[in-house]
């Protein structure tokens, strides 16, 4: 009996292409990432008022371009999480949580500092509906890539990996959406560029929740 059971694992056994490592997974979203931040400004333009301040080029492009490596440096913990036995320490998470929340937050101070503009009388629900759903659907299919890149990889804590993933989308995302809203207030992005970012990460670890659910299931059905 037992021999057959180990002759059946033999034969069940055959080579698979073994994933590349995290960072060069990473190199290869690099571009999808560089133009997912760009998208929002090249199809929206970038905010008029911006750009005749001295520092501009600081405030607009430089701030977003900062805003993008972070988003890129979440996409490799978010791979790297995926790997098992290299997963993330609980206070490396808390210093990727608090690191996203001060450079967003620094952004969006000094963006306010340079140019303060406030949502309209009667458009505050139109603007905020803009500004959750607009970032959300322009970083979800790269939310949906990088997790599934993730997922690839068999992670042993799923939904950590897919927040990660997510919250790269998103923070991606908004780096470009920034150039495009109008609204400089805090209390605006709080309200709706926040929710959106919050949106993707969620959406990253349900996704990748639901395709570990079904890997176990289908080596079950074996």
């Amino acid at each position: 009996m037992s021999r057959s059971y180990r002759e059946t694992i033999a034969a069940d056994i055959a080579p698979v292409r073994p994933l590349p490592k995290p960072s060069r997974r990473v190199w290869l979203l690099v571009p999808i990432g560089l133009m997912l931040a760009a998208t929002a400004p090249f199809m929206n333009g970038v905010r008029g008022d911006l750009l005749p301040l001295p520092y501009a080029p600081l405030i607009t492009w430089g701030a977003t371009g900062l805003q993008a490596m972070l988003g890129l440096w979440l996409l490799a913990l978010g791979f790297r999480e995926a790997v098992p036995g290299r997963n993330i320490s609980a206070p490396s998470l808390a210093i990727a949580a608090l690191l996203t929340v001060t450079l967003v937050s620094a952004i969006t101070l000094l963006t306010n500092a340079a140019s303060a503009t406030v949502v309209a009388p009667g458009d505050e629900f139109r603007d905020w509906l803009e500004c959750v759903v607009w970032p959300a659907m322009i970083g979800a299919p790269f939310m949906v890539i990088a997790t599934l890149m993730a997922a690839r990889a068999f992670p042993t804590r799923p939904s950590i990996a897919g927040a990660l993933c997510g919250l790269s989308a998103g923070v991606l995302s908004d780096a470009g959406w920034r150039l495009s809203c109008w609204i400089s207030d805090p209390v605006h992005l709080a309200e709706s560029h926040v929710l959106a970012i919050l949106s993707l990460a969620a959406a990253g670890a349900l996704l990748a929740t639901l395709l570990d659910s079904r890997h176990w299931r289908q080596m079950g059905e074996r």
